[in-house]
């Protein structure tokens, strides 16, 4: 087997460089070829992807956060590549969903030896996301997070506090399943897997090979209500408030006031209208042990 291994050096405060000893020790035990590709620059992930691709690779493997893997992922969705996943980031949502090894070397064994299946794959403006991607209250956190020097749960959820109090709605118009709905919204999630990152759950339905994303779309809750709504993210049982509403779609257009979006957690400038969609069965990713 052909396989490239893509390590985000700065991924895992540093641990994911110290992740390639452990690659050609995988690779010679399982008789594969091995490649290492190294992230130095933006656009470096879906550039060996790509290339992957081009050189008819079996699989790829990305070590890094969601960000590497989003990158990755951009470069072979639609191809017969098959992606394996070490989680060493800041929050590991979409690895945590599919409930992949969060150990890095469990996780590297079974991205070498483990079974693939399709998933489905979600776009916002022709950008591709894997697990989530939102407007509004967590796109600015995951904008100023971006720029801050602490990474980890921690440094999260203090940014978190630090602006969801002064949070204001933001003007959202959805279409989506033929229906139109105006709404002030803290935030919307898309959504083809559970959680943000970090046990936070944003949508306990969700699943990545179901055909189907969920609109979470969430209203501020009156300020004694807010920790409410923190501990039901964090216990799996946002669905019981009632201040979310879900919209089961496989496309959208949203309109919002501002222009910031995250995807898989990635801050970007993305536009006051978005064109949302999914598409099924489009990415390889191993998700089984052997």
């Amino acid at each position: 087997m052909q396989v490239t291994v893509v390590i985000n050096p700065r991924s895992g405060k540093g641990r994911a460089a110290g992740m390639q000893a452990e690659a050609e020790r995988l690779a010679k035990l399982h008789g594969a070829e091995l490649e290492l590709r190294f992230i130095a620059a933006p656009g470096d992930g879906m550039r060996f992807g790509q290339e992957a691709v081009a050189q008819g690779r079996q699989r790829i493997i990305s070590i890094g956060g969601d960000g590497t893997l989003n990158a990755v992922a951009a470069g072979i969705a639609g191809s017969t590549v098959q992606l394996g996943i070490v989680p060493m980031g800041s929050g590991n949502g979409y690895a945590r969903s599919l409930q992949l090894p969060r150990d890095p070397k469990a996780a590297l064994q079974q991205a070498f030896t483990g079974q693939a299946r399709l998933v489905d794959v979600c776009y916002l403006n022709d950008r591709l996301f894997l697990g989530t991607a939102g407007i509004g209250f967590d796109a600015r956190v995951a904008w100023e997070f971006d720029q801050s020097r602490g990474r980890g749960m921690w440094n999260y959820a203090r940014l978190i506090m630090k602006h969801v109090i002064g949070a204001k709605p933001m003007r959202v118009v959805v279409k989506a399943n033929n229906e139109t709905r105006e709404e002030h919204v803290l935030m919307l999630v898309f959504c083809n897997t559970r959680e943000f990152g970090n046990g936070a759950v944003i949508s306990p339905g969700s699943l990545p090979d179901d055909g189907l994303a969920e609109l979470r779309i969430v209203r501020k809750p009156p300020l004694p209500q807010l920790v409410g709504a923190f501990i039901r993210m964090y216990s799996g049982t946002i669905d019981m408030s009632r201040y979310l509403t879900n919209v089961a779609t496989t496309g959208a257009t949203v309109f919002q006031e501002g222009t910031l979006a995250h995807l898989d957690g990635e801050p970007v400038e993305i536009g006051p209208e978005l064109q949302f969609r999914l598409d099924a069965k489009k990415l390889w990713v191993v998700v089984e042990s052997a």
